[in-house]
């Protein structure tokens, strides 16, 4: 695939805050409350710090490495075999995390709202929304966004300011009951639920711009403000017992609001929140797959492979779905540290290797520059 600059700043800090909110803003108040307990708004500053800092070390490679994705840096860094190799791993991630993310979306639609609609039906309904975005291209899903932001803007108005009313100082307290430890913890799973390495693979379609990586960090800094607002108003309406039992706290929240009976039981803006927030995330991460794939396989359109792998995604979600309180241990226990290995492991090590290659080349020319002045 050719590269063009065909993101402005703008609509990329959009794109961060859709990725950001994605799957987190309905799932991960429960995660967090299980753990940190009433200090789990804490645990989510936490979170939002922790992807910070591996936006940071994106940002980085980006000013060093601009016009390269993730792929084309593995390859860079660890030379044609073996970083193809780590490649395809990172495009297997990508794979696997947006299949998740389709059984997700089955998941609480047929528990919550459609309990008679056969999962199949609704999956593959959104798969081919998520193969029609993909098909149409990167630019024409971004100005989608740009649409979408005001609605969900207002939607989240609707959702949080009612919220403040109804919240209870004595659900928040005693501050750092169980200490540091626990929030500490519960702050690193929440990081995990980002993958904002994702969006390393869009990085390189922005407009260059001195802005540029600001973009990246004001996107994950309101999406994660809005996660850590809705994190605490869980806390202070339903307490952190209800939250942590809860599968998915923030539309029982949704249903909890009452403002003088005349503004209740809203939870259907939460669903529109999270419906369009979590494709317009799969739609990124499947792209970001499709265009692993083509630089790995020196492919000039992905066109003809959305259709296939489009509808892959949802046997791979059948099959990670078929026990439920399996892949719910999984995504909260083992999660975090698989997924790690791909947003901070591997791109450090890629960062480390280049910058020596870098420093041992620039080393090299000023010894030899002394030699020629000689000759």
């Amino acid at each position: 695939m050719m590269k063009q600059d065909t993101l402005s700043v703008r609509t990329f800090t959009i794109l961060v805050i859709f990725f950001m909110i994605g799957t987190s803003i309905l799932i991960t108040p429960a995660g967090l409350a299980l753990v940190a307990k009433q200090d789990a708004w804490l645990a989510a500053i936490v979170g939002v710090g922790l992807n910070l800092l591996t936006v940071l070390i994106y940002v980085v490679i980006g000013k060093r490495y601009g016009d390269k994705t993730i792929i084309e840096m593995c390859q860079l860094a660890f030379g044609k075999w073996v970083g193809n190799v780590i490649g395809l791993c990172f495009i297997a991630f990508f794979y696997l995390l947006a299949s998740l993310m389709i059984g997700d979306l089955g998941f609480f639609l047929t528990t919550q709202t459609l309990p008679e609609t056969p999962i199949e039906i609704i999956q593959i309904i959104f798969v081919i929304i998520v193969i029609i975005g993909v098909r149409a291209g990167m630019i024409v899903y971004s100005r989608a966004s740009q649409i979408f932001f005001p609605i969900l803007f207002c939607m989240l108005c609707l959702l949080i300011l009612p919220i403040f009313p109804q919240v209870e100082i004595i659900d928040f307290e005693p501050m750092l009951e169980y200490g540091f430890k626990p929030i500490v913890k519960a702050g690193f799973t929440f990081s995990g639920f980002q993958e904002i390495i994702v969006l390393s693979m869009l990085y390189p379609y922005v407009t260059k711009s001195a802005t540029k990586g600001h973009g990246f960090v004001w996107g994950t800094v309101i999406g994660g403000m809005v996660l850590i607002i809705i994190t605490a108003g869980c806390i202070g309406v339903m307490g952190a017992a209800v939250t942590g039992n809860q599968l998915f706290p923030a539309y029982v929240l949704a249903k909890n609001i009452n403002i003088g009976h005349f503004l209740e039981r809203i939870e259907g803006i939460m669903m529109f929140i999270w419906i369009l927030s979590i494709v317009m995330k799969i739609v990124m991460t499947f792209d970001a797959s499709l265009i692993g794939i083509c630089q790995i396989f020196k492919l000039k359109d992905p066109k003809p492979y959305t259709i296939p792998l489009g509808f892959g995604l949802i046997a791979l979600a059948l099959l990670c779905y078929q026990n439920t309180i399996s892949i719910n241990n999984f995504l909260t226990k083992n999660w975090t540290p698989f997924a790690s290995i791909f947003t901070i492991v591997l791109p450090l090590l890629i960062l480390g290797i280049l910058m020596f290659r870098g420093s041992v080349k620039r080393d090299s020319q000023q010894t030899d520059a002394p030699e020629n002045e000689q000759a």
